[in-house]
């Protein structure tokens, strides 16, 4: 799955930034939330986390370029939980028409595949929380630690657009929206309003739509 590392809003009033250095290259692996690049705007110098881990497969801003707040920055490949997931829902679904068509022309068929279902199942959990992609606090400021939940913008259980704000976030330096990284499904909220989290803290999850 192609994960896009896009430019957060780094304050209520800026609207761009310019990359200054890219920490990684096309081609390495980042983790989850691992520093990925730094950026500099007329209020902060920061560094950018990677959203997902997986391997950095595009860089779509060069160094001393500049770029509008949501703007895309590069792709990172997540090959293991994409594919992961992707068969998943269509093993799950198989079966089950299956054996309703086989049913009246071959009995023995049906039975043989009836224990296909409780691994599927239990594969298609798995890929579910695998295909997760995680929201994170990003860095928003060189000597910013944390920040405070102030306003969820979606509810869980509503679908989210990639780069579309997701929620509002409070620091010592900036108040500012976090947009999400990525399109799906707001599977859980993590970190509630009012609640204190850590730069890098996993502040809610977004699942395939």
């Amino acid at each position: 799955m192609a994960v896009s590392v896009t430019l957060p809003a780094l304050g209520e009033s800026v609207t761009e930034g310019t990359v200054t250095r890219w920490l990684k290259a096309e081609g390495e692996r980042v983790e989850a939330d691992e520093p990925l690049l730094e950026v500099s705007t007329d209020k902060v110098d920061t560094e950018i986390p990677a959203p997902a881990a997986g391997v950095l497969a595009s860089i779509k801003v060069a160094e001393d370029e500049t770029v509008e707040v949501g703007a895309e920055l590069a792709v990172i490949d997540d090959g293991t939980g994409a594919p992961a997931a992707a068969p998943a829902p269509a093993a799950a679904e198989a079966p089950a028409p299956a054996p309703a068509q086989e049913a009246p022309q071959a009995a023995p068929s049906t039975e043989v595949a009836a224990p296909a279902p409780a691994p599927t199942a239990e594969a298609a959990s798995g890929g579910g929380s695998a295909a997760g992609t995680d929201v994170v606090l990003p860095a928003l400021g060189e000597s910013v630690t944390e920040g405070t939940v102030t306003r969820w913008l979606k509810e869980v259980g509503e679908e989210v657009t990639e780069d579309e704000p997701l929620l509002e976030v409070s620091t010592d330096k900036v108040d500012t929206e976090i947009p999400a990284p990525a399109s799906g499904v707001l599977l859980e909220i993590v970190v509630g309003e009012d609640e204190t989290a850590e730069v890098g803290a996993k502040l809610a999850v977004i699942g395939a739509p």
